[in-house]
């Protein structure tokens, strides 16, 4: 993923904000997104977001390195109910209320940068139409869930935290290697 940013602005986002954002963003393309498919998107989105702002976060929150992937507890935590059915993550909109008009809603709460806003839609554009099982491959293929997940079974529950210099240090490599 090649993107030129200048921005030097950067705005931080709470974590649930944006959560909401990538549901309501792949909803209105009508891609189905499960609890498991929204942890690895925002795991995306915050690596890219570190690469492309300087090791800026997108949002205040560390993934942890659990069995099938990167997954932030607060989302865990919000979806609980959800993660092991996997149920798509379909909101009910009020009457005369479109996905888009959502998301231009959320979009005020977010404030991010024009620079911002044009990185995590690409990551969505890019992660977001893929399957959750590819998701799933990719987070294991790569260095920052392997390095966390050292010394633990392949089954072993874990709490421990996927390193942001470790994810910075890791796309910003595949960048430079792709041109």
């Amino acid at each position: 993923m090649s993107l030129k940013l200048s921005s030097q602005m950067v705005t931080e986002v709470e974590i649930c904000d944006f959560s909401d954002y990538i549901i309501y963003f792949l909803n209105a393309q009508g891609v189905i997104i499960t609890p498991l498919k929204l942890q690895k998107v925002l795991y995306y989105s915050q690596a890219w977001h570190l690469v492309f702002f300087e090791k800026h976060s997108l949002f205040n929150e560390a993934p942890e390195a659990w069995v099938n992937g990167p997954v932030y507890r607060t989302i865990y935590n919000k979806y609980s109910k959800n993660w092991f059915k996997n149920n798509p993550l379909t909101p009910v909109l009020p009457e005369g209320v479109t996905f888009f008009d959502r998301l231009n809603e959320i979009l005020e709460v977010l404030q991010l940068e024009e620079d911002q806003q044009a990185c995590v839609d690409a990551v969505l554009m890019k992660y977001g139409f893929m399957e959750q099982e590819k998701l799933v491959y990719l987070t294991h293929a790569e260095l920052p869930w392997n390095e966390a997940r050292k010394g633990l079974g392949i089954l072993q529950r874990s709490d421990k935290k996927i390193s942001l210099e470790t994810m910075y240090s890791y796309y910003k490599s595949r960048t430079e290697n792709n041109g």
